[in-house]
């Protein structure tokens, strides 16, 4: 229930003073399918952290004004003419959430606060690993979901598979994020301090050698503070094949080229040429330097205890969910 009344209040925002306009325009606009998200993409922009504050205002507001006139109405016939008035409102009301519902599925381009969400909402796309939009601050974000592994409903927060992506960014960059969902790219700092802080995540690294082979890491807690806290990382409860290469990196803040936050007497991001939450220096650097081929070496994308050694990994990504 805690879900659905969650996707409900999302839903409802689409029926306030600038969502009412796109749904009543609705028919108009399905000539279109582009035209529709376009839109309904305009009015995600206007959301906020305080959205299910100002939504719940509204409806209280409304409730309000509703019950004052029915004080006001003394006959019994007029109380019924206000009560069928009211319920076509509403039915009118839900059936523009269907509709909107509809679209969304159809395009298969559906918006939740996470990949958690969109497996909640639409159990069909379990197993339909791919790109979906997640909600930001102010838009949609696009980011790559696994609705695979361990059942599914991670949202991933860092991907390497071929060096396409510079990880060489300052930190403006890795604050907002950068590159592409459907490659290689980092969510964002802003982003991973949001999720987190939502609900509780667990944290999930996948990485594979040039050999084929392939390992994995679990952490049972995870979170990232915001940006006066340097996105101080919080991460425990190892467990997996690949070793506990996070645990030096615990309660660390994080560095980037141009922002030196680490414990070393250098700087480890601007000798690594990449953003992580760095010690002195590092056990596990997922964001370093990518090799066309396996190389052992500090310089590398390397997570230290799979293998006691510095090796260049083929492809690494973290992605995250809500703890159970």
């Amino acid at each position: 229930m805690g879900r659905l009344f969650e996707f409900l209040i999302w839903s409802l925002l689409f029926l306030s003073t600038n969502g009412q306009v796109l749904y009543d325009d609705m028919g108009e606009r399905e000539r279109s399918v582009d035209l529709a998200l376009l839109s309904m993409r305009t009015d995600l922009q206007q959301f906020s952290q305080g959205i299910e504050r100002m939504v719940m205002k509204k409806l209280e507001g409304i409730e309000n004004i509703i019950e004052a006139k029915m004080d006001q109405i003394g006959t019994k016939n007029n109380k019924s003419l206000s009560t069928i008035q009211t319920e076509q409102r509403l039915l009118r009301q839900e059936m523009r959430v269907l509709r909107y519902l509809e679209i969304f599925s159809r395009l298969n381009n559906i918006a939740g606060f996470d990949c958690a969400d969109i497996l909640d909402y639409f159990p069909d796309t379990r197993g339909r690993d791919g790109v979906y939009n997640i909600m930001d601050l102010y838009k949609t974000k696009a980011v790559y979901c696994d609705m695979t592994t361990g059942n599914g409903g991670w949202t991933v927060i860092q991907r390497r598979v071929n060096g396409s992506e510079d990880f060489e960014r300052n930190w403006t960059e890795y604050k907002n994020g950068f590159g592409s969902a459907d490659h290689e790219y980092w969510i964002g700092n802003d982003m991973l301090h949001r999720l987190t802080t939502l609900r509780p995540q667990e944290l999930r690294a996948d990485m594979e050698r040039f050999n084929g082979e392939k390992a994995y890491a679990v952490y049972s807690t995870f979170s990232v503070g915001d940006e006066a806290s340097k996105y101080q990382l919080q991460v425990t409860g190892y467990s997996g094949n690949a070793g506990d290469s996070l645990d030096d990196h615990n309660n660390m803040k994080f560095s980037t080229p141009d922002q030196d936050n680490d414990l070393d007497t250098g700087s480890c991001a601007g000798g690594y040429n990449c953003g992580w939450w760095f010690n002195e220096c590092y056990e596990a650097n997922p964001n370093g330097h990518y090799t066309d081929s396996e190389k052992t070496g500090w310089d590398t994308n390397a997570w230290y205890h799979w293998k006691s050694s510095y090796i260049s990994l083929k492809t690494i990504r973290l992605m995250i969910r809500p703890r159970v």
